[in-house]
């Protein structure tokens, strides 16, 4: 990633977390939805579960709902939108 918003979101979050629970001890914080890109280069890219539902028509009548999912990796970052 040419930028550094993980980690930066990832220490503000923590720091946030351990403000509204100082009763707690070994706060961990760890932002989901990014993944491991291998290519000519391993890189880390954000990225999203889209999840789709539809009814099918059955040939001896009636309906199925068929559920898919598929993963959509970003090509920008999400928060400052600069180039992966």
């Amino acid at each position: 990633m040419a930028c550094n918003c993980k980690k930066d979101l990832e220490e503000k979050l923590l720091e946030r977390f351990k403000e509204q629970s100082p009763e707690a001890n070994g706060h961990c914080v760890s932002l989901q939805g990014y993944a491991l890109i291998f290519g000519e280069k391993l890189e880390q890219k954000g990225c999203m579960t889209i999840a789709s539902t539809a009814s099918f028509p059955l040939k001896k009548g009636g309906m199925k709902e068929k559920r898919q999912t598929q993963n959509m990796v970003f090509t920008y970052c999400p928060f400052c939108a600069e180039k992966y």
